[in-house]
């Protein structure tokens, strides 16, 4: 406790030295002479604010910090999850064997189609089907084969739902990979969506050879041995 004490009482010596020296000091003297002249209101102002700078200047470092540890664990949360889903992602497409062999893009478009079809919207409500890049880093461009975007408007939540789901059931390597929802200009009762669907690229099984024919023996062989007897 002696070194504490010790330490406790260099600290206040060194306290005292600078508040000397602050009084001792030409700017401080014009402070006290402008804080003389005030009125009663005037330096409880003063005082006031003294005292909120003197906590600001106290409190910087310890908020500075703590603002700072606050963006880094947001870093480093979006950075895990990122990891997460780059790992996710590679299981999924590590296991492509499993995977059948999605429909060329002609023929992906006609499901799509149908589905809308099957939908029975009106033709203002169909806006088109087309390709569109691959965004994202959630699945690397090297592992799509082709990105289908399809725009529809003034659906209600049912039908978005419902159609949603048939095109995800199209095919076990077309998946969708974004769905953008909002709501409907001229009628916010429904709302403007569109579907993004990635087909990925799963290479086809490469078929068994087949197996050699067996060779038949000739006549003119000879017949094996103990085969008289």
């Amino acid at each position: 406790m002696s070194a504490l004490d010790s330490l406790k009482d260099r600290g206040k010596g060194a306290a005292q030295k600078i508040i000397e020296r602050v009084r001792e000091s030409s700017v401080y003297a014009q402070m006290m002479d402008r804080y003389e002249n005030l009125t009663p209101a005037g330096q409880k102002i003063a005082k006031l604010a003294t005292s909120v700078l003197i906590l600001l200047i106290v409190l910087f470092i310890p908020l500075s910090n703590l603002s700072t540890s606050y963006t880094n664990i947001s870093m480093f949360e979006e950075e895990r999850d990122l990891i997460r889903e780059l790992f996710r992602t590679y299981r999924e497409t590590s296991s492509n064997q499993n995977l059948p062999v999605p429909p060329p893009s002609d023929s992906l478009m006609s499901m799509v189609a149908a589905v809308i079809q099957r939908a029975e919207l009106l033709p203002e409500q169909n806006i088109g089907i087309s390709e569109g890049p691959v965004e994202g880093r959630m699945i690397p461009g090297n592992l799509v084969s082709n990105v289908m975007q399809v725009r529809l408007a003034k659906l209600n939540l049912k039908q978005i739902v419902d159609i949603g789901g048939s095109l995800v059931g199209i095919s076990d390597s077309v998946k969708m990979k974004d769905i953008a929802i909002v709501a409907n200009a001229t009628d916010t009762r429904y709302y403007d969506v569109t579907y993004k669907l990635y087909s990925l690229k799963v290479p086809e099984a490469t078929p068994e050879p087949m197996p050699e024919p067996e060779k038949k023996p000739g006549r003119n062989s000879a017949p094996a041995e103990g085969a008289d007897e």
